[in-house]
């Protein structure tokens, strides 16, 4: 019981959940070489409504048969209820019926925009402020994004409107979707109780579909069974199956737009602190720790929660600085070839529904231990600061941290070739 209460805690010390900051950002240099996208023409932006109306009766048919799938492929998988299943005919309100359908929440906005890398804002367009682009807020001071608005029928390159949709699970596709979170379709939903995230910060509900801790011991997952109910690699899945729907039946648009939605799920577990409730700490440890709090002293307890939320938080904001930075100077860089370096491809097994379990978070885990040192020794160095205002000036930054660099250069390179390998297959005919 007491691990678990450990564990559980663990898992609540991001309640952002960020993999990687914006990622939008990370997509454009990802992909754009990818020849698929960087030769591919110009798409229509169509309306939800106009994709679900021309293909309901295939959207409806995919449905059941990803349900029937996930039913007996993913671990952990929690029925859909059967009356969420699209209706036989097509109702009044055939966006309510679709997200919930998928059970997303139906509170999202689905805006209309495109995200520019930074220092292309494009000011002469319109641009819509956070809050009609995001359900819920929690933004980061250093993160900070732009929402340029695209109307029906306008043209827009291919990879803008993936890069855009990859950060969109972001902003409330995942929230509230428990029975025990706050709102109308956690009690519908079937999900359960929520399995792990800090119940204090809305946005945590969001932690158990972009996190997935699948390589625990058996001892961890004997004393804490929810660290299994998380869902990434089936949201993935869901999403390139109407990608590859989407373009088979000549909606591009909403086809690059569901595989982005796809591919943020991918990013998110090629961030260590998504793979690994608590990097760096073997079980000994993590058992000695909970001995030491049974006894009374749990200094060491809350000192380890502490220094994951540290870290992770810590390090998301040093590289969205950085990358920022470098995006704007225009200058050859090492991080930004490690986005872009397709050379690393090919080291990686096909695409398979089982790619983000066997692949992209078994690296990062395998990674953790490292990452998380390299940002202790970086901490240890960084100037103190008395509070998150003064924390924030990146002019007392210099980035000379090779042992974090080194780490961070490598991480994104998996970032880039998972996604390029994501995106190659939803392409594929």
């Amino acid at each position: 019981m007491k691990l678990t209460f450990l564990l559980l805690l663990l898992c609540g010390t991001a309640p952002m959940a960020w993999g990687w900051s914006n990622h939008t950002v990370g997509s454009y240099l990802a992909l754009q070489d990818l020849s698929a996208l960087h030769n591919a023409p110009q798409v229509e932006v169509e309306p939800l409504e106009q994709f679900l109306a021309q293909q309901y009766e295939a959207v409806s048919a995919l449905l059941e048969e990803q349900e029937q799938f996930a039913r007996e492929h993913f671990a952990q998988y929690p029925p859909r209820p059967d009356n969420l299943r699209l209706p036989t005919v097509p109702g009044d309100n055939l966006r309510h019926d679709f997200l919930t359908a998928m059970r997303i929440n139906p509170q999202i906005h689905l805006a209309m925009v495109i995200q520019p890398l930074p220092g292309k804002d494009l000011a002469e367009r319109e641009h819509l402020k956070t809050e009609q682009v995001m359900v819920e807020q929690t933004l980061s001071p250093w993160n900070r994004q732009r929402f340029i608005r695209v109307a029906d029928g306008e043209k827009v390159a291919p990879l803008a409107v993936l890069a855009s949709a990859a950060d969109e699970p972001d902003y409330g596709h995942d929230i509230n979707l428990f029975s025990d979170n706050p709102g109308l379709v956690g009690a519908l939903y079937g999900f359960g109780p929520q399995s792990f995230g800090d119940a204090r910060f809305q946005y945590s509900s969001q932690a158990p579909f972009h996190m997935g801790f699948f390589h625990e011991s058996e001892v961890v997952y004997a004393a804490a069974g929810f660290l299994q109910r998380s869902w990434p690699d089936w949201r993935a899945y869901q999403y390139r199956g109407l990608a590859r729907l989407a373009f088979a039946t000549g909606h591009p648009y909403w086809g690059y737009r569901f595989l982005g939605w796809g591919l943020h799920h991918v990013q998110d577990l090629t961030q260590p602190y998504h793979a690994k409730p608590l990097p760096g700490v073997e079980l000994a440890s993590l058992l000695l720790l909970e001995s030491k709090a049974l006894a009374g002293f749990d200094a060491d307890k809350q000192a380890a929660i502490e220094r994951v939320a540290t870290r992770h938080m810590e390090v998301e904001k040093y590289q969205s600085t950085w990358l920022r930075r470098l995006l704007r100077e225009g200058q050859p860089h090492p991080m930004l070839k490690a986005y872009a370096d397709l050379v690393q491809d090919v080291r990686y097994p096909p695409y398979s529904v089982d790619y983000l379990l066997e692949v992209v978070s078994a690296e990062s885990a395998d990674a953790s231990a490292a990452f998380d040192e390299a940002i202790g020794q970086w901490l240890d160095t960084a100037p103190a600061t008395s509070d998150f205002s003064a924390g924030n000036q990146v002019q007392r930054e210099d980035f000379d941290h090779p042992a974090l660099n080194r780490q961070l250069f490598r991480l994104l390179g998996h970032f880039g070739a998972h996604s390029r390998i994501y995106v190659s297959t939803g392409l594929a005919p």
